[in-house]
């Protein structure tokens, strides 16, 4: 083990929202250990930007990333399969991360800054999701492991402007 040349120097939720939803929740709770929840179809919306704090700290590059999550059970018309989540969640967090001197080798500071601040902060709210529904009535609820790839930009720089992304399984964007 080694440490990374990304780390997360302070993590603050600025809003943590779940609330039970009575209309959406099973009849019965499903057996955690033999039904598995997809996320597939369940309107989340993401969104992460990050913005370059200090490009000249003595021990690298600071960015500060923000994330939005949402799951308000709204979909579009549109849709012909609805599923719901017995919650409603609206969070918002923000991490402040170092890249360390060197790591420019591996990529860009900004699209390092993005992808991996991203997945921290994810790695937090998604305990925090776990931590509070685990004494609600909908049951326990884990978000998906999901990766923050997509939000890495090949010409060298992260997306400036927020993105909504899908965290389901396959990563599609919402509307």
């Amino acid at each position: 083990m080694k440490t990374s040349p990304v780390q997360m120097l302070q993590l603050v939720f600025n809003k943590i929202n779940v609330e039970h939803n009575v209309e959406h929740t099973p009849e019965s709770a499903p057996n955690p250990l033999t039904s598995v929840f997809t996320f597939d179809g369940v309107p989340i919306t993401t969104e992460v930007s990050t913005v370059g704090v200090d490009t000249t700290h003595e021990h690298g590059q600071l960015y500060l990333v923000a994330m939005h999550f949402n799951v308000g059970n709204e979909h579009s018309e549109a849709k012909s399969s609805k599923v719901y989540l017995p919650y409603t969640i609206d969070i918002d967090a923000k991490a402040l991360v170092l890249i360390l001197q060197g790591a420019e080798k591996l990529d860009t500071p900004e699209n390092l800054a993005t992808v991996n601040g991203a997945s921290l902060i994810w790695s937090a709210l998604r305990d925090q999701v776990l931590t509070l529904t685990s004494r609600m009535p909908g049951g326990p609820l884990m978000l998906p492991t999901v990766t923050f790839h997509d939000l890495r930009d090949s010409n060298g720089s992260t997306r400036k402007q927020p993105k909504a992304i899908n965290k389901g399984r396959r990563g599609s964007t919402t509307t």
